[in-house]
């Protein structure tokens, strides 16, 4: 019996005890609970859990709204996968790897420290971050692990937060992802954790946290031959297929890895102005403070210099080395620290007080240290950025950039109710290195019923004019160098959204317009396009039940106007079918498969030199059915669940590649188990 079972059954006598450790509070009372009387909790919330309260903040100020908790009990399965993340999700084949939404609008805006972003679900910010109200101890812990010896990945993550009475909550979580990987030299090692806590009374309220990064992505560059996958008796000069992976060759030599490093410090707190009423204190003003402060790190390794370098040439076969150093260390890191300073007015502390409004102001410095450029050294121009000529310098010159901007901004809000809410929030910078710098959204609610049941319609938008992030601007290392004089980002979506809970039905649709967009071009440089380019996209999802059969499906439909340019499927389909029943009465039990499918088109590249995402031509990905087949169980306070991921491989045209020359695992078996403990 391996290390994971045996994990999977101590977590499950764990959870046994703690259910029978509940019964006994719940006899004495423990699980009463009062609702909390915050105005500032959203109403979209659909949390029942009322031993345990988990909430967000919103961006700039700190407010607090309700988060969703991972307690469902069906599609378990689903959510520990990166597919589970999002319709169309491409990444490097392990939990943990770099990766990007194919859909365009669930692409964030680029943060300048760039080579995070492929780590995005996996990083904490401020805006994902959880706090928690408690009224008992609460752990949730999670473990999953496949594969064999060689090539097993594992994830470990867990939460653990209690309180010090009604006001005082503190708690600490950690993620910690190992994997070998099914292929050459595509392994990863990602450790996460943070420190949290949150203090509140009625006129001070202070909410804390710490944390830190560390992952290791191991990069093989994609397969040399992709024919490998998908056609191996033709590769295969043998005429037997090569059941072991590793042995397939891949374009970058061993012992290439990037490692990404990075601490965050938050702090947001406020004091209340208000008055008591009937022995309850009424807020009606915010003196708000919200401190940030990140630092990241991030180097580019190999031990294989010489074979590395064969793998960088120009398209006549010269060197593309740009010097500074006999090895590739490619090192550069940058920090930034934000103060946001507040005034708000309270929503709802009197009848005709019916929003919610806000004024701000940020300060935002920011370092970034690079190799730097050598005086007497030759240049050689390149599209908009000049590079060094080939070069044997030993050792590499720091060079520091220092940003300083100021934004000023306000939001409206309105919260309380259902028939009508809406927020709207803008800010401007008015001075520094980002003048002129603006991005405004907001969004339009309202709530009815509809055969006795809700239904929501929704409106949003955003308009940004945004400075391009620090790294597309400036980038200095062995195998690609920049410096880049680019035209702010202009970008405006506009889309709406209808929920209807009564047909289980979610329609949305949307269209995002791109002046001077910034994109990696086919040698993995920098590009800027002068024009514009818009994106449609619509999106449907409808749910059906039959008794025990349930059947999820999901549709999204992109049309870029330069598909050359923002390459995307153009069809991304998701269906789930499923069985779900009890069986001894406490255990629920659901069994299905789950399919994702997408059209063909020219995927990105993902550069390891770089770890961004880069236009290609040379091959197609798409038209493979991804297919999960599982079995998910939830026992009183313990899920767990074993899949079978890429079932599909052994049946259909063996096509599964995720970005160009990156494949997904071939078929293997799954297997995880979450237990929380409430007592």
């Amino acid at each position: 019996m391996n290390r994971g079972v045996y994990i999977i059954i101590l977590l499950l006598f764990f959870a046994a005890l703690s259910d029978a450790q509940e019964k006994k509070l719940e006899m004495r009372g423990h699980s009463e609970h009062k609702e909390i009387p915050d105005s500032l909790l959203r109403n979209d919330s659909t949390n029942t859990n009322r031993r345990i309260t988990a909430f967000h903040l919103t961006p700039y100020i700190g407010d607090q709204y309700v988060a969703l908790m991972d307690t469902d009990k069906y599609n378990f399965a689903k959510s520990t996968l990166a597919e589970g993340q999002s319709i169309a999700m491409g990444y490097l084949a392990n939990i943990g790897s770099p990766g990007q939404s194919r859909v365009f609008s669930e692409r964030k805006e680029s943060r300048d420290f760039i080579f995070a972003d492929a780590y995005d679900q996996y990083i904490t910010t401020p805006n994902n971050a959880c706090f928690y109200d408690t009224k008992v101890p609460y752990t949730n812990l999670l473990y999953t692990t496949a594969g064999g010896m060689t090539n097993k990945e594992e994830r470990f993550k867990g939460v653990m937060t209690f309180n010090f009475g009604p006001n005082t909550n503190v708690g600490g979580d950690f993620d910690y992802i190992y994997s070998r990987g099914h292929y050459n030299n595509n392994g990863n090692k990602l450790l996460s954790y943070r420190f949290f806590g949150s203090h509140k009374t009625p006129h001070y309220e202070i909410r804390a946290y710490l944390s830190n990064f560390n992952f290791i992505n191991y990069e093989n560059g994609g397969l040399a031959n992709d024919s490998t996958i998908t056609h191996p008796d033709d590769y295969f000069s043998t005429g037997k297929r090569q059941t072991d992976t590793k042995a397939y060759e891949v374009r970058l030599p061993d012992e290439v890895w990037n490692r990404v490093r990075g601490k965050q410090y938050f702090l947001t707190h406020r004091y209340n102005l208000g008055f008591w009423k009937d022995s309850t204190f009424v807020p009606v003003s915010s003196i708000i403070h919200t401190f940030q402060y990140e630092d990241n790190r991030r180097r580019f390794i190999s031990k294989n210099q010489s074979q590395l370098d064969l793998c960088y040439l120009n398209d006549n076969g010269t060197s593309r080395i740009f010097g500074l150093d006999s090895i590739t260390n490619d090192v550069t890191s940058a920090w930034s620290m934000k103060n946001t300073f507040a005034l708000s007015l309270r929503e709802g502390f009197q009848e005709w007080a019916k929003f919610g409004l806000t004024a701000f102001i940020t300060f935002d410095k920011r370092k970034f240290r690079l190799p730097a450029q050598i005086a007497g050294l030759s240049y050689e121009s390149e599209g908009r950025g000049l590079y060094p000529s080939p070069t044997s310098l030993k050792f590499p010159v720091v060079q520091e950039y220092d940003e300083f901007s100021t934004y000023i901004g306000a939001e409206l809000s309105k919260r309380l109710g259902s028939l009508l809410t809406y927020d709207a929030r803008g800010e401007l910078c008015v001075v520094g290195d980002d003048i002129g710098e603006f991005r405004a959204s907001g969004n339009l609610q309202t709530n009815f019923k509809l055969f006795n049941k809700d239904a929501i319609i929704r409106a949003e938008g955003y308009i940004w004019n945004v400075t391009p992030a620090f790294y597309l601007r400036h980038f200095h290392s062995r195998y690609f160098w920049w410096d880049n004089n680019l035209h702010n980002i202009q970008q405006f979506y506009a889309g709406g959204k209808i929920n209807l809970e009564s047909t289980k039905t979610q329609v949305s649709a949307g269209v995002v317009s791109i002046q001077n967009y910034v994109y990696f071009n086919k040698k993995g440089f920098v590009e800027q396009d002068n024009g514009n380019i818009q994106v449609v996209s619509a999106r449907l999802k409808q749910d059906l039940h039959f008794g025990a059969l349930g059947w999820e499906n999901e549709a999204i439909f992109q049309l870029p106007s330069n598909k050359d340019i923002i390459p995307l499927p153009r069809l991304s389909l998701n269906s789930n079918l499923y069985l779900a029943f009890k069986a001894a009465k406490v255990l629920t039990v659901q069994i299905g498969a789950d399919c994702y499918l997408y059209s063909s088109y020219y995927a990105p590249y993902y550069e390891p030199a770089t770890q961004q995402f880069q236009l290609q031509n040379e091959v197609k990905i798409g038209n493979y059915p991804l297919v999960n087949a599982y079995v998910n169980f939830h026992l009183k306070q313990a899920r767990f669940f074993i899949m079978a991921y890429n079932l599909s491989s052994k049946f259909a045209n063996p096509n599964y590649f995720s970005f160009a020359h990156y494949p997904l695992n071939p078929m293997v078996l799954k297997m995880g188990v979450s237990v929380y403990f409430n007592n």
